[in-house]
């Protein structure tokens, strides 16, 4: 749970001098878990309701600006289950929010379509959906962005104090700079992912696929488009 990471990531970083506080190594955990969930997202499973359309309510676990589905099953129950291609849905925005487009409709009541979809992770007194292999290095994130705080801080220190100490806070700086290197290192070869992750703004929209006339297609008329 999370005063294991507390403990963990004080362990990792070795404020040996008490500078971190408990709000910035809780900020700091909090900050590791929004980069592991962009990183390794959690799949969750939940079925959908069919509304005798081709539209189709969001899960009631989404995540706006973050959820992604990975797969929709329909019909369920099928050996080896029936998967909808991925030219065959799309989020279509509505002026209610966002929906999921099928290119045929889905029977009202009982015919349901089965989603899998990405959530955030969750970790706090209660919760801890990190799997037990990927914890430390989770911790390591938040050890890293708390060294390279105490970098900058005695980094600071050393303009504005006498001679001996200034070369003290000198190589302070330098060993925590270093540290937030090797355990930022750590969690990215462990993970396979890269050191910067840049996530551009964006929003959905639905491209209609036309032919050389300008007349829609017969077949994979949509194509998704993350912008």
């Amino acid at each position: 749970m999370l005063s294991d990471y507390q403990a963990l990531v004080i362990s990792l970083v070795r404020d040996d001098a008490g500078k971190v506080a408990p709000l910035d190594r809780d900020t700091a955990i909090a900050s590791a878990v929004e980069r592991y969930s962009a990183d390794m997202p959690r799949e969750t499973v939940e079925d959908i309701n069919g509304l005798g359309t081709q539209l189709l309510a969001l899960p009631g676990g989404w995540q706006a600006g973050f959820s992604d589905i990975w797969l929709l099953e329909y019909p369920i129950g099928r050996v080896p289950p029936t998967l909808v291609n991925q030219d065959d849905y799309s989020l279509y925005q509505t002026p209610t929010g966002p929906q999921i487009q099928l290119r045929y409709s889905v029977a009202a009541g009982t015919d349901n379509v089965r989603a899998t979809y990405t959530v955030k992770h969750q970790l706090d007194g209660a919760n801890d959906t990190i799997p037990a292999n990927h914890r430390e290095v989770v911790a390591c994130w938040a050890a890293a962005s708390l060294c390279d705080q105490l970098a900058t801080l005695y980094a600071g220190q050393s303009d504005s104090t006498l001679q001996a100490d200034a070369v003290d806070y000198k190589n302070k700086s330098a060993m925590f700079a270093a540290r937030a290197r090797a355990l930022r290192t750590r969690y990215t070869n462990e993970l396979g992912v890269s050191d910067v992750r840049n996530v551009a703004a964006g929003t959905v929209v639905t491209l209609v696929d036309r032919d050389s006339r300008g007349q829609q297609r017969l077949t994979h008329p949509m194509n998704r488009l993350n912008t």
